[in-house]
This record gives C-alpha cells, structure tokens and sequence, in this order.
C-alpha cells in the first residue's frame, strides 16, 4: 500500500479503497501515481507484466487491455486522462488538479489533447525512426513545442510558474509525466529534443516540475529508464529495418531481442508520450 500523504487523516485514507494496476515505465500510470500523490491519496499499487497480463488486468479493462487501471470500492476506470478527471470528481476535498474556472479547465483539456495526440507521437516517432524519416520527427516535436513555448510566453500560460498555477496541476501531470522521457530519448539517439535556448519557458518549467517532491518519488531512476530504453530502440530499430527489407529472404536469421527489452508483443503497451 502506498503512504498517504501526511495532509491525510491515516483512517479515512485507509477507507479510499483504492488499487492501480499499472507498469513501471509507463508514463501514463504515472499520471495516476502522481495525481493521488499530489491529491494525498492512499492507494494499492499492483505492477503488471505487460508481455504477460493478469487475468484480472483483462477482466478490469476487456477494451484496451491496458494500464492503467484504477480500481474504486471495486469498480474499475481505464485511460489515464479520464482517471484523474475522475479523482477530482470523486475526491472534491482534496487538492483539485483542474483550474476551477469553465475556460481555463477547458483550456487544460485542450492542451492536453494536444499532448497526447501531436507532441507524444512525434517524440516516440523520433526514438523509433534513423536517418531522414528521424530528422522529420525532431522537426515536428520542435514545431510542437514552441506551441507550448508561445503559450507559456504570451497565450493563456503567461507568468505563470506551472500550467495550473502557483502548484502543479492537470496539465502539468499530463505533460510533466513522460517529459523525463525526453533526456532519455536524447541519451540514447544523440539527437536534440529540447534546446534551453530556443524553449527556455518550457525547459525551466520542466527543470521545476522535476524537482517537485511528489515528481521525484513517482519518476523510476534515469540509469533504469536508460537501460531500458536503450534495450527497447534496439528492438524498434531492428523491427523496422526487417519492415523495410520485406520478405527478401524468408531463411535469413533474425536478430534476437536485446535482453533489456519487452518482448515485442507488448511494445504497443509502451508510454513514450510527454
């Protein structure tokens, strides 16, 4: 059982009943992780095996047969986004993570979205691509982030220390967990994600998001995010080399996955997004 936090009553947190399945490196159980950190909420924290998921994992989310999964006096709630929307629901006395005002919520949901659906998939693209096909990728996160950086400069974000304000919020949970996944990508591509210079907004907010207590206690080490995303590129690499070269010779050997990589089956499962 995870420590409540110590702005919570130990008996009424012991009464929440609440169970996350998820996976380790997966930024969008991390979402979760944080969010009932920050929210002072006690939880059960079961780890999946996502080359080999529980029965229980499939029966609580027969949909998508993913993490996470969150589990309230029994009934089950999957995709990260609409979890903590709901914990805000169902827990309103605690730190509410979305702005009160109708606009600014919907602004964060916005932002959100475009997180998910436009900077994420340009950033995993950027670490399982070579060559012309990468150099594209790292011009699209770039063109993404200044959105963000222009919005933090003079859109709805100006001055402000987070995207929710004075503390951490809903956006910043949703962007702030997988953003870690950026110097990893760095380290193991050699490739430059995000240049202080040219998006200092975004990378002090970063650099602050990091530091925030509830962060560090959620964030796996770099040296293990590090192997284990050297392991998995190696993987997605070899995969899309085999892609590229078809079938031209059925009898030719296969590389075997490296050792620090999930089998290939569960590669759709992994959190590349920020």
């Amino acid at each position: 059982m995870e420590k409540a936090a110590e702005n919570v009553d130990a008996g009424a947190a012991a009464q929440l009943q609440l169970k996350l399945f998820g996976s380790w490196a997966s930024s969008y159980t991390h979402r979760v992780q944080l969010a009932m950190r920050l929210k002072g909420l006690a939880f059960e924290y079961a780890e999946e095996d996502l080359g080999n998921k529980s029965d229980a994992l499939l029966r609580l989310n027969p949909v998508y047969k993913k993490v996470p999964v969150l589990v309230h006096d029994g009934r089950s709630l999957a995709e990260s986004v609409i979890i903590l929307q709901y914990l805000d629901d169902a827990f309103p006395a605690s730190r509410q993570l979305l702005p009160a005002d109708a606009f600014d919520r919907a602004v964060a949901r916005f932002w959100c979205h475009f997180g998910d659906d436009k900077l994420g998939p340009a950033v995993g693209a950027v670490f399982a691509s070579t060559g012309e096909e990468q150099e594209a990728a790292v011009r699209q996160v770039h063109e993404n982030l200044a959105l963000i950086e222009a919005e933090l400069r003079e859109g709805a974000f100006k001055g402000r220390r987070f995207f929710g304000g004075d503390e951490v919020g809903f956006l910043d949970v949703v962007l702030g967990c997988g953003s870690y996944w950026l110097a990893v990508f760095e380290e193991v591509t050699g490739v430059q994600l995000v240049d202080a210079e040219a998006f200092p907004l975004f990378h002090a907010w970063l650099r602050d998001f990091e530091a925030q207590d509830e962060v560090r206690e959620t964030i796996p080490s770099i040296d293990r995010l590090l192997e284990y995303a050297r392991g998995l590129r190696q993987m997605l690499v070899a995969m899309a080399a085999g892609a590229g070269a078809g079938a031209a010779s059925a009898d030719a050997p296969t590389a075997a996955p490296p050792a620090a990589a999930p089998p290939a089956a569960t590669t759709a499962d992994i959190a590349v997004d920020i």
